[in-house]
């Protein structure tokens, strides 16, 4: 069947821009999926090899009892524990003061669970108390190396100690503080390993003994999650971390599912795209070849070959796509995964080769090519040799548009545009094809740009609406209304309040670590987006407290009931109410009136008194700076008070953030430029197929001395109003979309609600109108070089 091959080749030929858009689309799904797939499959494999080469607790435990140890080593499935103090003091590096957090390590080795890798340097030195490791990103930020100093505030006085060495840990691959600080200022938050006698004298709200669980290779994880669990419980722990929700790798596991959805979600909709554009193609070529093929099955060709031969123009795409795709896509994702690593410092960057992604990349473009030329493949299988070798003919009468039927006033628009009305319903599976292809690339569109809407607007609106402080300032002394008053003294600030910290967690269910923080009544500090509230932001509750939105389900609790608030720091807890949900962007975290706080732990399980409150390390300020004020003079001179150990601009913070994610926003930069080219793609082939389906039906206007300039308004008005009609589905698929793949990124930790922009909706509208005409140049250009003579002598053959 050589003469088929030839036939096929020259088919292509013919249709090479048509057939080239169809190829370019596979080859972006499969290239989408082979790069996303590996990254996703490279970097899990390069966490858990650091994981496991590093012994990473597969639980941690806050605050139990003595002898829990002993009760963790007794359960199933559980290889190795041990224990540690840590704590969160103040750190001074060249007179830049931040809160850092000291682990306590022994000094005569590493330990068992939680060893960290030593990149420059040296371990601990047994004889040296004073001698330190840095955690590597803190050592990045402040070009500290071996033989630098810096001081530890050991709760009575400033400590130097030395830095021994540089290392990486496995708690801090991302550098998250906790579940609910989750972004930290680079030269906010920092931590040092060090003795664990450095530890053991520190005031009680500073320091935190925790149990570390490392679980057998083979073992079921829920299952010994669950038993660790309960013996905690037991044993009185305040808080229970699993290694899943521990919060950097709560972050990166965000990341990596992140390349699973885009994996799966992106060549879904690139491959549609493609199988969509392949059918309307082939649906063309057999609807155009009708002659041909009754005559080659007239002479003897069989409905197999022709079935056949047809679908070989699908498998071929697909074939040649999707082998270009996995060809580039393999590298690209390797090459993702060690930016991603060296950005974050991951020690262990794996990049293993993957068989199945090369398998299922192919099968995904033979799928998309063989499906898509399938159907017109079964319409040549069925024509009959007669009936095709008549040619066409028409049938039925002409009729108005039921556009008309409806508008009746249409009727008396100039006649070209009701021929362009009419043209819509003639042949409603062109006119559906088209409308497909809009919505399609409206979808792909206003899911990448509503992505960037709700990062934008969310960030926005946390850092100025609810978050509306513009510096935290943590005081080397007891803070009372005479230290506030100082603060709100200096110029530039215009009002400043004492704000209750407390590292805490809630219990109902099951136990949710977090952090509790006690406002004034009338607060300036903080706004609170109250969830299903009669006014969007409300006010805190006289009694009871209010909890992020994820609270709910984290611990199984509704508005109205009791909930059990545990302060390891403080070792006592106490009951109280919920009283509703805000919606933040960052972290679950409580908050409660600070008298009914105060009160609380009044009469909690251990009695905390308000002078224990007072501590700098519980009780901090917040401040509003004057508007037009100098930002960095104001800090300054804040931070000159001898009362302020540390004050840090909560704008620098909202950069961070914005650092952050902007590897997120590089991505979806790249899906709205392979989604303009997907939209081109797809609005240009129906549009190509159109032309050359009517090419007789324009040359036999022109015969008749109908202008260019008349047959272009009639071609570009059928496609506009096509493109108007498929605008508002597509909007609403888009949206939904756009939802779905935001709520894949939403936890407890960061929570993305859909958020668009109305302008967003009108370009996106606006640029399939202008896709769309742009599309349908080649097509008004090949009007105006057409052959009258020659396109007339082929339809009358």
């Amino acid at each position: 069947m050589s003469y088929l091959g030839t036939k096929r080749r020259r088919d292509l030929w013919r249709g090479k821009w048509q057939f080239g858009a169809v190829l370019v689309t596979i080859f972006l799904g499969v290239l989408l999926y082979a790069s996303s797939w590996d990254s996703y499959n490279n970097l899990d494999d390069s966490y858990n090899g650091t994981y496991e080469r590093l012994a990473f607790a597969d639980t941690t435990v806050s605050g139990a009892e003595a002898g829990f140890e002993d009760d963790a080593a007794d359960v199933g499935g559980v290889a190795d524990v041990a224990t540690r103090l840590q704590a969160d003091v103040p750190f001074d590096v060249d007179d830049h003061v931040l809160i850092g957090r000291l682990v306590g390590m022994p000094a005569d080795e590493q330990p068992t669970v939680n060893r960290i890798d030593i990149t420059e340097g040296s371990y601990l030195d047994p004889d040296d108390l004073d001698a330190v490791v840095i955690e590597t990103h803190m050592a990045s930020t402040f070009e500290l190396e071996p033989g630098d100093t810096l001081e530890v505030f050991d709760g009575v006085e400033w400590r130097e100690v030395e830095v021994a060495g540089i290392a990486i840990s496995p708690e801090y691959l991302f550098p998250a503080k906790s579940q609910n600080e989750f972004f930290n200022a680079p030269d906010q938050f920092g931590v040092v390993f060090a003795h664990e006698e450095l530890l053991e004298d520190l005031p009680p709200p500073a320091v935190v003994e925790q149990t570390l669980v490392v679980y057998e290779e083979d073992a079921d994880v829920e299952a010994t999650d669950d038993a660790v669990r309960e013996a905690a419980e037991t044993a009185g722990a305040d808080d229970v971390m699993t290694q899943a929700d521990q919060p950097s790798n709560r972050g990166l596991y965000l990341d990596v599912q992140g390349f699973a959805q885009m994996a799966v979600l992106f060549p879904i909709i690139f491959l549609g795209a493609a199988a969509l554009a392949t059918y309307l193609i082939m649906t063309r070529i057999v609807y155009m070849q009708r002659s041909q093929i009754g005559t080659l099955m007239a002479n003897g060709l069989s409905r197999g070959a022709v079935w056949r031969h047809y679908v070989g123009y699908g498998v071929l795409l697909g074939l040649i796509g999707a082998g270009l795709g996995v060809a580039l896509g393999i590298p690209l994702g390797y090459a993702m995964t060690g930016m991603y690593t060296e950005a974050l410092g991951i020690p262990d960057t794996v990049t293993s080769f993957y068989p199945s992604t090369i398998v299922v990349g192919l099968l995904f473009g033979l799928a998309a090519g063989f499906i898509a030329a399938a159907l017109p493949a079964g319409v040549a299988f069925r024509i009959s040799p007669a009936e095709a070798m008549r040619g066409e003919v028409p049938t039925g009468r002409g009729q108005v548009s039921w556009i008309e039927r409806t508008l009746p006033f249409l009727k008396r628009l100039p006649t070209r545009w009701r021929m362009a009305l009419r043209d819509i319903g003639r042949s409603k599976r062109r006119s559906l094809s088209t409308m497909l292809a809009v919505v399609l690339a409206l979808m792909l569109l206003l899911v990448s740009w509503g992505m960037v809407d709700t990062f934008a607007i969310l960030l926005e609106r946390q850092f100025e609406e609810i978050a509306l402080q513009d510096a935290d300032i943590v005081a080397t002394q007891t803070v009372d209304d005479e230290l506030v008053g100082t603060v709100a003294d200096v110029d530039g600030v215009e009002t400043a309040e004492s704000v209750l910290v407390l590292e805490a967690s809630a219990k109902k269910d099951d136990t949710y670590g977090t952090v509790l923080f006690g406002f004034d009544e009338d607060t300036q500090m903080h706004g609170f987006r109250i969830v299903d509230g009669e006014e969007e932001y409300g006010e805190l509750p006289e009694d009871g407290i209010l909890a992020g939105q994820h609270l709910g389900e984290e611990i199984g609790v509704e508005v109205g009931d009791e909930v059990t608030i545990s302060i390891p720091s403080l070792d006592t807890r106490f009951e109280t109410t919920l009283e509703g949900f805000v919606q933040e962007a960052a972290g679950t975290i409580l908050y409660m009136e600070k008298g009914a706080l105060t009160d609380a732990l009044a009469d909690a399980s251990t009695p905390v008194d308000e002078e224990m409150l007072a501590a700098p390390s519980i009780t901090t300020m917040m401040a509003i700076f004057e508007g037009g004020a100098d930002r960095d003079a104001v800090v300054e001179d804040v931070r000159d008070l001898d009362e302020v150990g540390l004050v840090t601009d909560s704008r620098g913070l909202y950069l961070t953030v914005q650092d952050y994610v902007a590897f997120f926003y590089a991505f979806v930069g790249m899906m709205l430029l392979f989604g303009g080219v997907m939209a081109f793609a797809l609005i240009f082939n129906p549009m190509s197929v159109t032309l050359a389906e009517r090419s007789g039906e324009f040359a036999t206007m022109r015969a008749n001395g109908v202008s260019r300039g008349t047959i272009t308004s009639i071609f570009l008005g059928e496609n506009l109003i096509l493109t108007t009609l498929a605008i508002p589905i597509g909007l609403l698929l888009g949206y939904w979309l756009a939802a779905y793949a935001m709520s894949t990124y939403s936890s407890d930790l960061l929570s993305f609600d859909l958020e668009v922009r109305t302008s967003t909706y009108v370009f996106a509208a606006l640029s399939m109108y202008l896709i769309t005409v742009v599309s349908a140049l080649p097509g008004i250009r090949a009007v105006g070089r057409m052959d009258i003579g020659q396109v007339v002598r082929e339809r009358s053959q």
